[in-house]
């Protein structure tokens, strides 16, 4: 984590962010400067820009679509207020950053030059770049849908089709097997990585554990043990690269109290949210329709102060002078760190996929495992240290599976340890519907339940017609709204 911060500081003082978007013309040569890009610069940046960029869209709405929190005021999105949301920080920002390093690997004439080279090897700068972009495809699909994949990054075509959300899962779970076996740990490390320093080892497990949750969230389509969902889910379990199991491997963003890699909790209206009712009420063991009655020591990292209510969900009208908790500042300062993908994450979706008998691992061990990964991982990277209370949670959440179901209690605590990176969990309330949320009771959509994606963005309608029309046609209901629902959702 050290040698991150100073790898972070360095860049900032040498201006490595420069080149944060690449200019694909027709000779994919950049007019301000050389043809040849420092790629350790360009991983750099385009793991930034997913860590900082879209605040708005991909940390704070979602964590209200999940009921983490509240708003006090300005409350449409929390009463699901259609807005479509741009997917432009992705394609040009971010995507086209890990395009050009993917092209200058497999161009004969770049990745043999020294200046490539000195960036990593050839396999491990292209492993790593399949990587990022399979994880930020992953993100838009399920916000929107069908969306622009296989012709998506060709500078060539201007209205690239839609591919369907069943056909990208599965190409996903295809590039993250061949990055992870391109990658060598006896190989040059490759460089600019903010998130492993280099270390192949641990993006190999990073790819697994990957393909784990990309096989989970298919088995409302894929339900059978013989099915593709499962066969996948096993071959990475199974894999002699590992999967994250150690705080040691998890991936983890370090945020700076800079302007460019500030954490986006603390910048996005922060002042204007509050820790939901429902999520202090289900921390506090004693919610409605949460099956724990157990008080979570977690709720000391979560908020700013453990004994204060949480505030209603989803009223137009809300109530004045309430003084409720608030998300804390382990988790909302500037330089707070945020994870990509943890121990806790993988242990749960191998609760998950025990449970659904696609392997012979013991559900009730899992999630006990899962559990207390998430106690010792926030104590461990958020200076509170909760883990003495970890063992007697986890024990009382096996046993309230025992009088509930398993299924609940595991969608229950995926969306605990998730917390508070609301997108990840809104996918999987999306295909669970756990925990059980009520929606808000002044809804602004015309279902009136809680937003399952994000419109289209509106330069679709205009720009791209035809092929928008076909990813529409897709959703069910076939309408671009924010209640209808994506492939993997129906």
């Amino acid at each position: 984590m050290k040698k991150i911060k100073i790898i972070l500081s360095a860049l900032l003082i040498f201006g490595a962010y420069s080149c944060d978007t690449v200019d694909f013309g027709d000779t994919d040569e950049n007019v301000n400067g050389p043809s040849e890009y420092n790629s350790g610069a360009l991983l750099a940046a385009a793991q930034r820009r997913l860590a900082t960029t879209g605040g708005r869209q991909y940390k704070s709405v979602p964590t209200l679509y999940v009921q983490y929190q509240s708003q006090p005021a300005y409350q449409d999105e929390s009463r699901y207020g259609e807005t479509p949301y741009t997917w432009t920080s992705f394609y040009v920002q971010t995507l086209s950053n890990l395009e050009e390093i993917v092209n200058q690997a497999n161009d004969p004439e770049v990745n043999t030059s020294v200046s490539f080279l000195s960036n990593g090897s050839v396999n491990n700068q292209l492993g790593i770049a399949k990587i990022m972009k399979a994880i930020i495809f992953r993100r838009i699909t399920d916000s929107y849908g069908d969306i622009p994949y296989s012709e998506a990054l060709n500078p060539e075509i201007q209205s690239p089709k839609y591919d369907t959300q069943e056909f990208i899962y599965k190409d996903l779970i295809n590039e993250l097997k061949e990055a992870r076996d391109l990658l060598d740990a006896a190989e040059a490390a490759p460089t600019g990585d903010l998130i492993y320093d280099g270390d192949v080892s641990k993006w190999k497990k990073f790819a697994n554990s990957s393909i784990l949750s990309l096989s989970i969230q298919l088995s409302n389509k894929y339900p059978g043990v013989s099915e593709f969902a499962a066969t996948e889910f096993n071959s990475a379990l199974t894999n002699t690269a590992g999967v994250i199991e150690s705080i040691e491997d998890e991936a983890w963003f370090t945020h700076l109290n800079t302007a460019t890699f500030e954490n986006p909790y603390s910048g996005f209206r922060a002042a204007d949210y509050a820790l939901s009712e429902y999520f202090v009420n289900a921390l506090q063991g004693d919610g409605d329709d949460f099956s724990s009655t157990t008080s979570d020591s977690r709720l000391q990292i979560f908020a700013d102060d453990a004994t204060l209510e949480g505030y209603p969900y989803g009223l137009e009208s809300n109530p004045s002078g309430l003084i409720t908790a608030k998300m804390s500042s382990n988790i909302a300062s500037p330089d707070a760190p945020a994870a990509w993908l943890t121990a806790a994450y993988t242990y749960l979706n191998r609760a998950d996929a025990a449970n659904l008998g696609w392997t012979s691992e013991d559900a009730a061990s899992m999630l006990e495992m899962g559990i207390q990964k998430s106690y010792e991982t926030l104590s461990s990277h958020y200076g509170v240290d909760i883990t003495a209370d970890a063992a007697t949670f986890a024990a009382a959440r096996v046993n309230d599976a025992t009088s509930t179901s398993m299924a609940q209690v595991i969608g229950e605590e995926k969306w605990v340890a998730l917390y508070p990176e609301g997108f990840e969990a809104w996918s999987e309330w999306r295909r669970t519907d756990y925990p059980i949320l009520t929606p808000s009771p002044d809804p602004l959509n015309s279902s009136g339940e809680i937003a399952t994606r994000y419109m289209y963005p509106t330069s679709e309608i205009s720009l791209n017609g035809a092929n928008y029309s076909s990813g529409v046609s897709n959703l069910s209901p076939a309408t671009d709204n924010n209640d209808s629902k994506v492939w993997w959702d129906q």
